[in-house]
């Protein structure tokens, strides 16, 4: 979305989807509210983005030009300086975690390559696989919704993409395809309903305060009691839990819906809170460094997560937010490019 066109209460979405995801990060199995966030957070950035998209008049070639600089740029650009940072410190930075570094620079380029992290070759940065799969997302919506984009068909292709998702995903099992292209596929059902979403929303925006605060209480209470005995999901991996696919769509449904009536609670957003909003892609590419280094490199943060979980790995989320978007500002003042931007 250009600066002028920009919705407050859409920032502010986007902006607790990635942080969620950046706490999620950090967690790392401390408490319940890890298996809680795992539910939503990735299929909330994905809803979001069905909200705003809207192709338009573009040409393919345009739209992919765009495309590809705004997200794969950034992918390739952070992937490069990550894998050189893993081949020098890989094993010592894994080590500190818990983890084991086993992949060597060539694995890795040819991870960064195919771009998907259930190869297990995507050790260097493993929050990038996102990038490549919304990528691959977005191109598969331009097709689906170049020559139609109203209420009728986004409501149809919902459903046509929860049934093939579901079969796909049940009966078949999609391999570990570039791009993460099988995590699209069953990602799409979240963007298709952030797409009618996108087209009702400006009448449930005006909707009274007290609805809207029915709505998120109502559904993040399902959602969140339907997270209860349903494990761990992992989008690395494509495992959604206990319950199957289905059990998981409509948990994650209920859970991001809750979320979208709550930040239209705040039509124009809260400012602060909308400039994370504003910034999504240089968190997504950026936010493991900082992260090891709390996590893994700084004494004092190692033992408050020890002692206090929930709550130091809270503050580590937002220190490492807040250095993404201070890294953030110094590149896009010397190569904007790197972060898919051109320089107002």
């Amino acid at each position: 979305m250009k600066q002028a066109e920009r919705i407050g209460w859409i920032d502010t979405l986007r902006a607790f989807a990635v942080f969620a995801i950046v706490l999620g990060h950090t967690l790392r199995n401390a408490t319940v509210v890890y298996p809680w966030l795992y539910s939503f957070h990735v299929p909330l950035c994905v809803l979001t983005s069905g909200i705003v998209f809207h192709v338009g008049q573009k040409k393919f070639g345009t739209f992919l030009k765009e495309k590809f600089r705004a997200l794969m740029i950034p992918y390739y650009c952070f992937a490069l300086i990550s894998i050189a940072l893993y081949a020098i410190l890989g094993s010592k930075m894994e080590k500190t975690v818990g983890g084991g570094y086993d992949v060597s620079p060539l694995q890795s380029v040819i991870g960064m390559l195919y771009a998907n992290s259930g190869t297990g070759l995507m050790r260097w940065n493993m929050p990038l696989w996102y990038i490549p799969m919304i990528f691959v997302l977005l191109l598969m919506a331009f097709w689906i919704f170049r020559s139609k984009d109203n209420l009728k068909w986004n409501i149809t292709v919902f459903l046509l993409s929860v049934l093939v998702a579901f079969i796909l995903y049940e009966k078949i099992r999609l391999p570990n395809l570039p791009f993460g292209l099988e995590t699209a596929i069953y990602m799409f059902p979240l963007f298709a309903l952030g797409k009618v979403i996108g087209s009702v929303k400006g009448e449930f925006t005006r909707k009274s305060i007290l609805v809207k605060i029915a709505v998120t209480v109502g559904c993040l209470a399902v959602g969140t009691f339907m997270t209860i005995g349903n494990g761990q999901v992992s989008y690395n991996t494509d495992s959604y839990g206990t319950h199957g696919f289905g059990y998981f769509l409509v948990m994650a449904i209920m859970l991001c819906v809750g979320f979208v009536s709550l930040a239209m609670c705040f039509p124009n957003g809260v400012t602060p809170i909308n400039y994370v909003g504003r910034n999504t892609v240089g968190i997504m590419v950026m936010h493991k460094f900082p992260i090891l280094f709390f996590v893994g490199l700084l004494p004092i943060s190692k033992k408050l997560i020890g002692t206090y979980p929930l709550v130091a790995s809270i503050m580590i989320a937002i220190l490492s937010i807040g250095m993404c978007l201070a890294a953030s500002e110094v590149i896009y003042r010397v190569c904007p490019i790197a972060l898919g931007k051109r320089k107002r």
